[in-house]
Parts: structure tokens; C-alpha cells; sequence
């Protein structure tokens, strides 16, 4: 069986992936509800907001357009930059707002 989608199951993917995306609002509530389920403290929360960043950051994509364009190789990010990429991130996206 061929490993690669066709055409109508990508298309049918992305259809459903669209009809069903979440608002930043609705995710960050999503967020909010586990950490308060899971009673998570806020030395939690921060480690795990940071952990996610740093493998965000870590994906392919996002790793090489960090190497390419900000000569940044994000394997090798301790917590201090990942909080200071993350901070330089947030505050050019609120400039779209």
C-alpha cells in the first residue's frame, strides 16, 4: 500500500481540519481547565509552557527557518533563551493584534 495520501484524502483531511480548528481563545481555555484539573503549581506549569516551547521550537520547520534566518540552533536553547525567544514571539504576534 502506497504510504503517500492522494489527493482526496488530503483534501478531506484538510476540510476537516479547518471545520474543526480551535480559536487561541478556546485552546489557551483548554489549557486553563487541564492545568487547574490536574492542579498543576505554577513551578508546573511555567517547567511545562517552557518544555513545549523548546520542542516547538525543536520541530523540523521551525528548527531550520531558527538556523536559516536567526542563526539560532534551537538543540541547543537552555531555558533562559527559550524564554527570551518565546518573549520576542509573543510580542511580535501582539503587534498583529
Amino acid at each position: 500500500m502506497d504510504k503517500e495520501m492522494n489527493r482526496f484524502q488530503k483534501k478531506h483531511i484538510n476540510n476537516y481540519l479547518k471545520e474543526n480548528r480551535m480559536t487561541l481563545d478556546e485552546i489557551q481555555q483548554a489549557f486553563l481547565d487541564s492545568f487547574t484539573m490536574n492542579q498543576l503549581s505554577n513551578m508546573e506549569i511555567a517547567s511545562l509552557l517552557v518544555s513545549v516551547m523548546r520542542n516547538t521550537l525543536q520541530q523540523p520547520a521551525n528548527a531550520s527557518l531558527l538556523k536559516e534566518q536567526v542563526g539560532i540552533d534551537p538543540d541547543k536553547l537552555g531555558i533562559d533563551a527559550v524564554t527570551e525567544v518565546m518573549g520576542l514571539l509573543a510580542k511580535e504576534f501582539v503587534k498583529t493584534l
